[in-house]
């Protein structure tokens, strides 16, 4: 399902990528036993962290209204990961919850 970005403001970018990366949190809690510090499946834990660092970056140079990260590489990204770690179901629901839940916020 195509998102369709162009329409959002730069204040709904912002936040879609701020709750884009608290939903990739989310998502990497599958890798480790829940109530321990076992870590189940390092090599996706770990993996997980270049998404997270270009969203996170993302956000800092869209708060920052500097060159970084387009919001359209990003998205393809998050996409890329998911198929190449069995996770392409996980990352379309993160996309669409972070989505769902920015309609929810008042825009400045």
């Amino acid at each position: 399902m195509p998102l369709n970005l162009e329409s959002l403001s730069g204040a709904a970018k912002t936040a879609l990528l701020a709750r884009l990366a608290h939903t990739l949190t989310i998502c990497a809690r599958d890798t480790y036993e829940v109530g321990t510090e076992d870590v189940l499946d390092s090599r996706t834990l770990r993996a997980y962290n270049e998404p997270l660092h270009r969203v996170s970056g993302s956000v800092v140079s869209h708060r920052s209204e500097s060159e970084g990260y387009s919001l359209q590489p990003i998205i393809e990204m998050i996409r890329s990961f998911g198929l190449d770690h069995g996770r392409a179901g996980e990352m379309h629901w993160a996309l669409q919850f972070a989505l769902r839940e920015i309609e929810k916020e008042p825009m400045e």
